[in-house]
């Protein structure tokens, strides 16, 4: 009996070891010291990254803002998807692209609202931007 009460143990701490992997980015960014943070999200497979910066200051966050690149270091923002002459290059990707902007947006003012990017919800359409978002926090936090 004690052997089957020893493996049931072992089997807990692992499940709660590898469940505790699966939270997100740590604990909420509003408990890191006073300071400013940055942080860079690991490079999808294509090369597009992205970086967050923010504030904390008397467990508040402000100043968060966050930027989508590509590899080449073209940044996602209101001209992302335009050709040289201000036309969209292809009008579906072009609408897809400010759409993803506007969520990033989104992102940034719920993370600097509720002070946890583990509370930051993602948004149909942005998962791709909110990886990038979620990564950037993550690594901000880590070299904190």
């Amino acid at each position: 009996m004690r052997r089957s009460s020893g493996i049931g143990l072992a089997v807990a701490v692992i499940g709660a070891a590898l469940l505790s992997g699966c939270g997100g980015a740590g604990g909420p960014a509003s408990e890191l010291p006073d300071g400013t943070y940055e942080g860079t999200s690991p490079a999808e497979e294509d090369g597009t990254y992205g970086i967050v910066s923010f504030t904390v200051t008397g467990g508040t966050l402000s100043d968060v803002a966050f930027t989508a690149y590509d590899e080449d270091g073209t940044p996602h923002d209101e001209d992302y998807g335009l050709k040289a002459d201000g036309t969209a290059a292809d009008k579906d990707f072009y609408q897809r692209a400010q759409n993803a902007i506007v969520a990033e947006q989104k992102y940034v003012a719920e993370f600097e609202e509720e002070g946890d990017q583990n509370e930051v919800e993602t948004i149909a359409g942005a998962s791709l931007s909110y990886r990038l978002f979620q990564g950037a926090v993550e690594d901000a936090i880590a070299n904190s």
